[in-house]
């Protein structure tokens, strides 16, 4: 195939994508905004962040944040990834624009990491880790998808164990890097 037939097949693809994007928006307009699945993920993003506004250790909020910040990156990655290979979607979302399903990767998860890291500090890493990986994997995404909000298609909630645990031990590695101050670490 040469450059030019290239450039058009991709624009044709392009053109679907946009169609089928504006078809969706539609769809999310009159099915979901504003009823009562997009109600419940303003509340759960914007309760995710009230509770560690109000909860967090103050002294540690930039290494915490830190933290929060990578796994939404990761998280988000992985689930365009997860979403682009067909393997799961999200209904009930709060924007129809993103892939993602916003509440869970922007707030509920670094917001929970977050919360974890400060918590309870003597605690081995993996064994929090553990305790993550297993609870989201086998009581979260369970309940988010008898809700409707996420639909699996080609994934198994024991894949998502192992991946949880390890954003969750590496986000608790960054912030206890030398970079921070050791009388800061909670």
């Amino acid at each position: 195939m040469d450059k030019e037939h290239k450039m058009d097949a991709i624009g044709d693809l392009y053109e679907r994508f946009h169609q089928l994007h504006e078809e969706f928006g539609r769809l999310w307009y009159e099915h979901t905004f504003l009823h009562w699945d997009w109600w419940i993920s303003v509340v759960l993003s914007l309760g995710s962040w009230s509770l560690w506004i109000g909860y967090r250790k103050k002294n540690s909020t930039h290494r915490l944040l830190y933290a929060g910040i990578v796994a939404i990156l990761l998280s988000v990655c992985l689930d365009y990834i997860g979403t682009s290979l067909g393997l799961w979607y999200y209904s009930g979302k709060l924007t129809p624009s993103f892939p993602a399903w916003l509440p869970f990767n922007f707030c509920m998860l670094p917001v929970t990491i977050m919360y974890l890291i400060q918590t309870k500090p003597h605690i081995a890493p993996w064994k929090k880790g553990l305790f993550y990986g297993l609870s989201t994997a086998f009581i979260g995404e369970p309940i988010f998808a008898w809700a409707g909000y996420y639909v699996l298609t080609g994934w198994q909630y024991y894949y998502s164990a192992p991946i949880y645990i390890l954003l969750y031990v590496f986000c608790d590695w960054l912030t206890k890097r030398d970079t921070y101050e050791r009388t800061h670490r909670s």
